[in-house]
């Protein structure tokens, strides 16, 4: 056989292979920006959990990215004694359940927490101050750009 039927044939199975994987999952960037814990609660949290469901019931696998920025950033610092929400009530009085949740949200739905590195710099917040689970190596513009690149459909949370 010549290359080149050779070579389509090793393109095309390439692709279909690779479109095979990809039909086994389905995959979401929340933009969360809002510092309501109610918004959170629902439009994040309740979301993955039940988009989650949705997939395992189809036997999908669902990949949540979830970029911090805004009034939002209160809400996934571990350490608020040491940051610029020390006193702000409505982040210490949440962050008992939101520390359990997003830790859930990490450990057993895989949820990847990336935080604008920009605005941490702006509002003088510590990495070591955060959870170990977010990540800041990035402003959010590249976070949302790679993950939309990558293919994940945009939530916003704003």
């Amino acid at each position: 056989m010549e290359f080149g039927k050779w070579l389509k044939i090793g393109v095309v199975t390439y692709i279909l292979g690779a479109s095979a994987v990809h039909a086994n999952e389905a995959k979401a960037v929340y933009d969360v920006t809002s510092g309501d814990s109610a918004k959170i609660e629902k439009e994040m949290i309740k979301s993955i959990k039940n988009v989650t469901a949705h997939y395992k019931g189809q036997n999908k696998e669902f990949k949540t990215i979830v970029v911090i920025s805004g009034d939002a950033y209160k809400y996934f610092i571990e350490e608020l004694a040491e940051s610029p929400y020390a006193t702000d009530k409505s982040a210490l009085e949440i962050q008992p359940k939101f520390r359990a949740v997003f830790k859930e949200l990490n450990d057993d739905y895989h949820v990847t927490f990336k935080m604008c590195s920009a605005g941490m710099k702006a509002r003088g917040i510590k990495m070591e101050t955060l959870y170990p689970f977010v990540h800041a190596d990035a402003i959010k513009d590249v976070y949302l750009i790679d993950a939309q690149n990558d293919g994940y459909a945009y939530i916003p949370v704003h």
